[in-house]
């Protein structure tokens, strides 16, 4: 195991290609770097009370990824020993971009104006 404090971006993206799982925080562009380059993630929400965070909007992302199957993970680094055992058996659901349908959506008002 590597722990990095801050990567650069195309040497994140290296490390990803070769990592078979990727436990990070609970940022959406490394949550969504890691799965879209098919890794298991763990995420690890930043939270307000350890002064991470000016919020625990990451808390609502995690939420979010993981209800959705795509993701596990771990509010309690004391478990995440058995969250990394659960990511072994874990199959994430495949990401689906919905970008184009915002776009399609978009563009359609701007038509009908």
């Amino acid at each position: 195991m590597t722990i990095l404090d801050l990567v650069p971006r195309d040497e994140f993206e290296k490390l990803i290609e070769e990592c078979d799982l990727l436990i990070t925080h609970g940022g959406v562009g490394s949550i969504l770097t890691g799965i879209n380059k098919g890794k298991k993630v763990i995420a690890v929400p930043r939270l307000s009370k350890y002064n991470e965070h000016g919020n625990d909007h990451q808390l609502q992302i995690v939420e979010n990824f993981k209800k959705r199957k795509y993701i596990l993970s771990c509010n309690d680094l004391n478990k995440l020993g058995k969250t990394i055992e659960k990511a072994k058996k874990f199959k994430p659901q495949k990401f689906v971009s919905n970008t184009n349908n915002i776009i399609t959506m978009i563009e359609d008002y701007i038509d009908n104006l």
